[in-house]
């Protein structure tokens, strides 16, 4: 009489592998997912000619972090701004007023400088980033001369500065003697009204973007991962 001897599976070994394959599957499918999603919200930023600076705030993160081979059957992805206010005016088209709804907003035309440096005037904005348009107190103190306010139209009001053109034909400088009359090589100017803002008592900004529509392709393509 044979004496048979079968040798079972470890099954919990096999559930084990299973489940480690299946984790490592959808943890990858959701990274691939989360960073597709993110490149989506940097395209519509530029796509909305926000420029490229704004779309780089958008970051993501997944958990468990794939990269440090750690899954999960759970996995999730996160994706933020970090400039949440532009994102959610330009997302939902909100209407901007001044702080307790008094006073105007003051909106920068073209003509108003960028600014060089941060820090570079005391205003009651306080500091702000290089490159963004000058406040009106920095206005002020940069061409040493206050504005000339007159009414717009629906209410507006408008600041103007007399100014003189620059050298080079595209900025403007605060009109001296020298500048009017001319010296030699250089021509004489004219001084011009120029208009610097617009003052208003609300904005509304403008529908950039659907972040929902983004959202919603990035889970069509996460589904397709999965399938």
């Amino acid at each position: 009489m044979l004496d048979i001897k079968v040798t079972m599976p470890d099954f919990a070994e096999i559930e084990r592998a299973a489940i480690e394959d299946l984790g490592r599957d959808v943890t990858k499918a959701m990274t691939e997912a989360t960073v597709y999603l993110k490149d989506l919200l940097r395209e519509e930023i530029v796509g909305a000619g926000m420029g490229r600076r704004l779309s780089q705030t958008w970051r993501h993160r997944v958990y468990p972090d794939y990269g440090k081979q750690r899954f999960s059957l759970e996995p999730a992805g996160f994706v933020w701004s970090r400039a949440p206010e532009i994102i959610d005016a330009f997302s939902r088209g909100v209407t901007i007023r001044p702080i307790a709804g008094e006073g105007y907003l003051w909106i920068p035309t073209k003509n108003v400088p960028p600014r060089r440096r941060s820090g570079n005037y005391a205003s009651s904005l306080g500091k702000r980033p290089r490159g963004t348009r000058m406040s009106p107190e920095e206005v002020e103190l940069t061409f040493n001369a206050e504005f000339i306010i007159q009414k717009g139209k629906r209410g507006s009001l408008l600041a103007f500065l007399d100014l003189v053109r620059s050298n080079n034909k595209k900025t403007y400088r605060k009109p001296t003697d020298i500048r009017i009359k001319g010296r030699k090589g250089l021509e004489p100017r004219a001084v011009q009204r120029v208009l610097m803002f617009v003052l208003v008592r609300q904005a509304k900004m403008p529908f950039r973007f659907n972040l929902q529509a983004a959202a919603d392709r990035a889970g069509r393509y996460l589904v397709s991962l999965l399938s």
